[in-house]
């Protein structure tokens, strides 16, 4: 069975729409994660109050 992880990274972005930017603490966590033999589901930005500011990634380890 796979197993999943998700987290909530801190990160956000103030600038126009027309730039492309790194995200800088999403990046690292994903690169670890995917390093460690994780494969990258989703990524959704947070909604509410306490999320605004940040990413929710899913990973997934396929079965072993």
């Amino acid at each position: 069975m796979a197993e999943y992880k998700v987290f909530w990274v801190r990160d956000f972005v103030i600038t126009d729409s027309e730039n492309m930017l790194e995200i800088p603490n999403a990046t690292k966590v994903i690169n670890d994660w995917c390093n460690a033999g994780y494969e990258l589901v989703s990524i959704v930005p947070g909604t509410n109050a306490q999320t605004y500011m940040g990413l929710f990634i899913t990973l997934r380890r396929p079965d072993q």
